[in-house]
């Protein structure tokens, strides 16, 4: 009968439908400039039959709907989705986990030891104050007859045994100070540990949980992997870039990655991605464009009112309208899907933490230096660094730390750059480059000998001025006004001519590019004349 027993052990029995809990912890994230994919999986035996499998430890932020799964093993039939995490928090057992638990463990229990030996050594003090209050308190009864020598037995007894119970209590308390003289260091240790263990164990205290019904028609391993979106997360990259005293570049690339999801990403493979999956993937629509004619007199006296109303806000005199520049943006061939990077190794990425930064690698570039100098705005000119991007790589658009042999001069930020694509890039000014822009003479409206209201002249004098001791290739700019009113009437005239008059096609925009050595100033002049007919007034 034993033999038959032992071998319906063996036999299978059919499955009885029960819960599987099971951790995924995330392996895998695809992280976007805003959003990411999360990859979570984990593989298990699968008994046959019809079972739930519970994962508990999900966002409840989280849509269900969005979650694809994947499982191989067994077939999944139906999913539920409990958002209020009314089940168990289990906290995923990953090694750092499991080692700052037993840490906290061991340091508890190393306290609670210290405890127990300051209460026994306590209690032996206790004890001898006992003996010693018994001590002290034996009577002879009045009427008792008591010769000499018991009582000299007696007396010796109290004594004796007095003396030994007030060591021994001394001992004891003693012994207990001493204890407690360590007693605050594991205390604090016990407080360490508990920090410790909570900042590796996720702050997803009440998650929510994902319920598999699933059924398979023999046991063995089966592997489940979800995949979701996730918009609480986001990278970027950022660069250090060092310009050597032999001119040349190098460029240090890192990216910054942060997530304020509701889990933490421990060892995970990390991909980064340019692509914009959750920015819309339909383009805007396009409304009819109504337009309305109306009386000519009527448009007028509206126009009027409005110059009317208008006037009030411009009492004061006009200030001078800045200037606006348009600003072009290098656009790198993405074929259409964008590009992805694989960091290698394990990342660690924890929700809510600071963002994290992981370095890359250090790409050097030949680079071009020269100064650009702007008198008129500026009394140093600044170092301008042009290089192409030689390297297979494109670089994308982040912030810069600027370095001029390891000295920090600044930051700025750095374009897209494909390969093969050039770039400008300014590190600070050059302090011994010293600029002077002195208007030397000014003729406006009625000023001057004679009064002629409709002219305007005025002479400047640009100084650039080489205290360094290398010499340098420096770009001046200055600017002259225009005109596209036939009645308004420009001159102008600069010694030396500028080399370029319309720098980048805007008019009025003059550029001189000079070779200035060591020790040297370079002078230029430039005077301009304005006229249009009397009655009108210059804006």
């Amino acid at each position: 009968m034993r033999a038959l027993a032992l071998v319906a052990l063996f036999l299978p029995l059919p499955s009885l439908a029960d819960t599987i809990t099971l951790t995924a912890p995330p392996i895998a994230v695809t992280a976007y400039s805003q959003g990411a994919i999360v990859t979570r999986t984990v593989t298990f035996d699968m008994p046959a039959g019809q079972h739930d499998l519970r994962i508990a430890d999900m966002d409840s932020d989280l849509d269900p709907s969005v979650v694809d799964i994947t499982l191989t093993g067994a077939t999944l039939t139906s999913r539920s989705w409990d958002e209020d995490g009314s089940g168990p928090y289990r906290a995923p057992r990953t090694p750092e986990w499991l080692a700052a638990r037993d840490a906290f463990e061991a340091a508890t229990e190393a306290l609670a030891q210290r405890d127990d030996t300051i209460a026994v050594a306590l209690a032996k003090a206790q004890a001898a104050q006992d003996q010693i209050n018994f001590l002290n308190g034996i009577t002879l009864p009045s009427d008792a007859v008591t010769d000499v020598d018991t009582l000299r037995t007696i007396g010796q007894l109290i004594a004796s045994d007095g003396t030994a119970a007030r060591s021994a209590m001394r001992a004891a308390e003693a012994e207990a100070r001493a204890l407690r003289q360590g007693r605050d260091d594991l205390a604090f240790a016990v407080q360490t540990a508990a920090a410790a263990l909570e900042a590796v164990t996720p702050p997803n205290t009440d998650p929510a949980s994902l319920t598999l019904s699933v059924t398979a028609a023999q046991p063995g391993p089966a592997t489940l992997t979800m995949r979701y979106p996730t918009f609480e997360a986001e990278w970027a990259p950022v660069y250090t870039l060092h310009l050597d005293d032999d001119d040349t570049l190098r460029v240090t690339r890192a990216v910054v990655v942060a997530q304020y999801s509701a889990e933490d990403w421990v060892d995970v493979d990390l991909t980064l991605s340019t692509v914009s999956p959750f920015a819309g993937s339909e383009p805007g629509t396009l409304w009819p464009l109504l337009r309305r004619i109306e009386k000519e007199q009527q448009a007028e006296v509206e126009k009027l009112l409005m110059r009317s109303s208008a006037a009030a806000d411009f009492a004061s005199p006009p200030m001078e309208s800045p200037v606006v520049l348009e600003e072009s943006f290098a656009t790198a061939d993405l074929s259409g899907i964008g590009v992805t990077y694989a960091l290698p190794g394990k990342v660690t990425v924890r929700t809510g933490e600071d963002v994290v930064r992981i370095a890359l690698d250090t790409i050097t570039f030949n680079a071009t230096l020269s100064a650009r100098a702007i008198p008129v705005r500026n009394d140093t000119a600044f170092r301008l660094v042009e290089f192409d991007n030689t390297s297979p790589e494109i670089l994308l658009p982040g912030q810069a730390v600027l370095y001029v042999d390891d000295q920090l001069i600044g930051e700025t930020a750095l374009q897209t750059l494909p390969p093969n694509a050039e770039a400008d890039i300014f590190f600070g000014p050059i302090e011994g480059l010293r600029l002077t822009r002195v208007v030397l003479d000014r003729n406006e409206s009625d000023r001057g000998i004679i009064n002629r209201s409709n002219e305007e002249t005025e002479a400047v004098r640009i100084e650039i001025e080489n205290l360094t001791s290398r010499a340098w290739d420096v770009t001046v700019q200055d600017a002259v006004p225009y005109s596209e009113q036939e009645d308004l009437v420009i001159d102008w005239t600069a010694t030396p001519a500028p080399d370029v008059s319309a720098v980048d096609d805007r008019r009025g925009i003059l550029e001189w590019q000079i070779a200035l050595p060591a020790g040297k100033t370079e002078t230029i002049s430039l005077e301009t004349n304005l006229r249009w007919p009397e009655g009108m007034v210059l804006r």
